[in-house]
């Protein structure tokens, strides 16, 4: 079976986070560039105050050499980030976000302009990203796949992408899913549509299941090992004393849903415990990984998070978050590289998206995948 055969599917209807990838896209570059020297988005932001809470979703900052271990889309250069934090710092409020959950919790009205800033994964080069914060008098909320710290086991996403650049034949066999799947590769161009497809198997099966597809891939790719680009304890304690929050992405980063409630119960709730473990710190936030077309939260998934006594968890829902927000599905903003873009979404989506109650029982809303 090769993927994308079979029958065309009907259209689904635009969500939200369709319709701020479009907005995104239309607004020229030119003319948002042109909006934030003019002044407007400072205008509005003291006109018309922000009342609700831009949580910001980072995972890596690095340039194209971060390529080979994250997703572009999800990087932001290291000299990006900082022109971005000092801007956060000069003209909003960022909060902690254990700190802004209190003040939802409490139906306290939030400051003006509130910012809270998050990354997921626990990337290495997410310490340099804390000493940036901490030297502006910021924090953040890192969520950190547990299991998959340096001297754990290989971060299965940056895994994939280290794998297929090995693979010399033109095309992988995978059958450990339950049928033969053929996936291109002979081409760059094929190479890069593996890895996303890869992705999606992945996530798609259990763990076992994803293990053993796992072990193929590698056979594919000729054995042997990868390096790890995840953090390692030690510089994870430091961030902890630097002053930021430590949250949970569970152990292995899998797909909850499709893990199955014995297996995703261990994800979650043991990513808690070596957290605290490893910190000797409370550890309250969660964020549930693998967002993006797939389903990645339900109903079922989002009880055992508060079984597993979190205070709150982030989605990958594009939106801000505010008092009619569920504290276990909260809204996030999705980052970009250029400031101008970044603020634009700050200034001029949060007008046209609006968060409200999430009472579905799959969140299936677009974001890049984790």
């Amino acid at each position: 079976m090769r993927p994308g055969s079979g029958s065309a599917a009907a259209p689904r209807p635009a969500s939200p986070g369709d319709l701020l990838s479009r907005l995104r896209r239309d607004a020229a570059p030119a003319a948002k560039r042109w909006l934030f020297r003019a002044g407007a988005y400072s205008a509005i932001r003291t006109f018309r105050p922000n009342r609700g809470l831009a949580i910001l979703r980072y995972h890596a900052i690095c340039g194209p050499e971060g390529h080979a271990y994250a997703e572009p889309l999800i990087c932001v250069s290291p000299f990006a980030f900082e022109a971005h934090v000092a801007y956060l710092t000069s003209r909003y409020r960022v909060l902690p976000l254990p700190e802004a959950v209190r003040v939802l919790r409490e139906g306290r009205s939030l400051p003006a302009n509130a910012v809270a800033i998050t990354f997921d994964d626990g990337y290495a080069d997410n310490l340099a990203a804390a000493r940036v914060l901490h030297r502006h008098g910021a924090t953040a909320t890192f969520y950190i796949t547990a299991g998959c710290l340096q001297g754990g086991a290989p971060f299965w996403p940056s895994e994939i992408r280290q794998l297929v650049p090995r693979l010399q034949a033109p095309e992988v066999r995978l059958k450990s899913a339950g049928t033969d799947v053929v996936i291109p590769c002979a081409t760059d161009g094929e190479k890069r549509a593996a890895m996303r497809t890869l992705a999606r198997l992945f996530k798609s099966h259990t763990i076992p299941v994803r293990e053993a597809l796992r072990e193929e891939l590698r056979a594919a790719a000729g054995g042997g090992t990868v390096p790890s680009f995840m953090l390692t304890w030690d510089e994870l304690a430091e961030m902890h004393r630097l002053g930021m929050t430590i949250g949970a992405h569970t152990v292995t980063h899998p797909n909850l849903p499709n893990a199955g409630p014995a297996d995703a119960w261990r994800e979650i709730s043991g990513s808690r415990q070596r957290l605290e473990r490893e910190l000797g710190a409370t550890v309250t936030m969660f964020s549930y990984p693998n967002g993006g077309a797939e389903r990645y939260r339900t109903d079922e998934v989002e009880r055992l998070v508060r079984e597993a006594r979190f205070e709150a968890a982030t989605t990958s829902w594009n939106g801000f978050a505010g008092p009619a927000s569920n504290l276990f599905a909260l809204e996030r903003v999705q980052v970009a590289e250029r400031l101008e873009d970044l603020v634009f979404a700050l200034e001029v989506e949060r007008f046209a998206f609006k968060p409200a109650p999430r009472a579905v029982k799959g969140d299936t809303h677009a974001g890049n995948d984790d």
